[in-house]
């Protein structure tokens, strides 16, 4: 029988049937993460896509012996460095558990074989890789157009979770800005 929470993730980019979410649930093996462990880290060779059933995680690169926060993983979602498994390269994308996460992984090429079985795979990944984008899309516009008042502004409407349950410092490096530009934002919106 599928995972219950992994049916209804699934359920929200395709409709699936019992079979078929079968199908794909058998692919995945469970894992756990503690607080702070790393699922991947840069220079690692991946082949795995991760269902993150319950926790949050942090993507982030490094540059220059600083951590950039890239984005916040809260399950029930998929994750991996999709670009490192595609092109089959050493991945530049650290994630890290915020706190004790229950995963499952499968293998890409597992996934890839059985959607020729069950094209409904291959579609589950185009409309979860079509609002991956969009999301990023629309930060990168954000980092363009908008200040880092209004970035935080968007954050605290658009990602409720994230402000509440991200600290602080992370949510200064996803906006692109220093901890004290973050404590001078709070306090000025707070004031007004």
């Amino acid at each position: 029988m599928t995972n219950a929470v992994f049916y209804q993730f699934l359920q929200r980019f395709c409709p699936f049937t019992e079979v078929e979410a079968d199908a794909l649930f058998s692919l995945f093996e469970p894992t756990t993460l503690t607080r702070r462990q790393h699922l991947q880290q840069e220079g690692d060779h991946v082949e795995r896509v991760y269902f993150v059933q319950m926790g949050i995680l942090r993507g982030y690169y490094l540059k220059d012996g600083d951590e950039i926060t890239s984005n916040f993983y809260f399950g029930p979602t998929l994750t991996g460095d999709v670009v490192a498994l595609r092109e089959k390269t050493p991945t530049r994308l650290n994630i890290q558990a915020l706190e004790d996460c229950t995963l499952w992984q499968a293998k890409l090429a597992d996934m890839d074989a059985l959607s020729l079985q069950y094209p409904i795979i291959y579609r589950l990944f185009m409309v979860f890789f079509e609002r991956l984008y969009a999301f990023n899309h629309k930060r990168q516009l954000s980092f363009i157009y908008d200040s880092p008042t209004d970035r935080y502004l968007k954050l605290f409407a658009e990602r409720p979770k994230v402000m509440a349950q991200i600290p602080q410092h992370y949510i200064a490096s996803y906006l692109g800005i220093k901890p004290e530009s973050l404590s001078r934002i709070r306090k000025r919106i707070m004031h007004e």
